[in-house]
């Protein structure tokens, strides 16, 4: 039977017409997933929490993607990085003690999404805090020191763990972070991101290492 009402005529089509909408915009969003994103899902994507394994605060989120020039990154290195470079430590304390003829450590290498260099990051174990530095870095009060210009970060801590084994002490850890991409000329800036970022992944590997006190590094970072 026909339904000759126009009023009810027009609701259906009406009807119609919103289902067809919602149906093109549904296949719309499934072919273009590369649509511009909201502004809120472009900020929750625009960096990882964590680095290597090494969570880092919104802070030093921001200073590493100033740092590599970009509002994403990514590395050479994953959530088991930071386990694997600190049983590393450990192995190479084990065999050789401190100073292990400068052998480096690697935690990963951070890139931007548009650079072929990055930010490198690595630990070492020294045999000494060193007793001339050279006048380019600035100096920070900061685990046993902390160094900072824009090419280059250090940052020394002194650990106390059974990691090491009950008898060995305290064990003196640097961290370093080499800047690829900085500047030629020093930049207050640059020097503050660098600490910022290998302060983070030194904190983080201290905690991994179970380092009494966190090796006296603060809970959170300030620029000293």
């Amino acid at each position: 039977m026909l339904n000759n009402n126009p009023v009810r005529r027009l609701a259906a089509a009406t009807v119609a017409v919103a289902a067809l909408a919602a149906s093109l915009a549904a296949c719309g969003s499934e072919e273009n997933p590369g649509r511009p994103q909201t502004t809120e899902q472009s900020k929750a994507a625009a960096a990882s929490p964590t680095l290597c394994g090494v969570q880092l605060s919104t802070g030093a989120r921001k200073a590493l993607l100033h740092l590599v020039g970009s509002n994403e990154f990514e590395s050479s290195g994953s959530q088991d990085s930071l386990g694997d470079t600190a049983k590393a430590l450990v192995s190479g304390y084990g065999e050789k003690g401190a100073d292990d003829y400068g052998k480096e450590y690697d935690l990963c290498t951070v890139y931007g999404s548009t650079a072929s260099m990055g930010i490198d990051l690595s630990f070492h174990l020294p045999e000494g805090i060193p007793t001339s530095v050279s006048p380019k870095f600035k100096q920070y009060e900061m685990g046993e020191l902390a160094l900072s210009r824009p090419p280059k970060a250090s940052l020394y801590i002194n650990c106390s763990s059974d990691a090491f084994g009950s008898d060995s002490g305290t064990v003196l850890i640097q961290g370093d972070l080499t800047n690829t991409q900085a500047p030629s000329r020093d930049d207050a800036t640059v020097r503050k991101e660098n600490l910022n970022v290998l302060y983070s992944a030194s904190l983080a590997m201290a905690k991994e290492l179970g380092c009494e006190g966190d090796a006296d590094l603060p809970g959170r970072f300030s620029l000293p």
